[in-house]
Parts: C-alpha cells; structure tokens; sequence
C-alpha cells in the first residue's frame, strides 16, 4: 500500500460501499485526473490498466443504476470523483 492506494479505493471497498449503502450516501471513490492518471498532481502513476479497469467498475455500477457520479475539481488535473448511491 502507498500514496496511490490512498486516491483510489479497492474495488472490494467500492462494493462494500454499494452492499451497505443507503440513498444518498456517498463515497469518492478516486483522486486526482482518472483520464489520464500520469498527469495528476498527487500521486502521478504510470498504472493507467489498474486506474482503467477500476473507472469500467464503477461505471458498471452507474450503467445498472446502482450510483449517480460526480466530480469536484480542486486543481489543474486534480479532481475528486464520487458516487452517490440511488
């Protein structure tokens, strides 16, 4: 575990989210520019697969209508993503 596990959740704690959750609760789920990861500002990674597949999970959460998503950009290519349970 290091800095880059702290800006994106496990996709484990992101179904744990969904199992528990109620209406309206919310998670941010990643931190920093999840369309291109080597650009972001806390924890620059060159793992763009590991970001990829995660961002395809919680998509699949908003496609069955599980979530609605929503980010909150605090800086150039620094953003906090989150979702919000339906």
């Amino acid at each position: 575990m290091g800095w880059f596990d702290e800006l994106m959740l496990s996709a484990k704690k992101f179904d744990e989210f969904l199992h528990k959750s109620r209406k309206g609760n919310k998670i941010t789920y990643y931190r920093g520019y999840i369309f291109d990861p080597t650009l972001q500002r806390l924890g620059a990674t060159q793992d763009r697969e590991r970001v990829k597949k995660f961002a395809r999970h919680v998509m699949n959460a908003y496609d069955r209508g599980l979530v609605t998503l929503v980010q909150k950009r605090h800086d150039d290519f620094d953003y906090e993503y989150m979702a919000i349970r339906l």
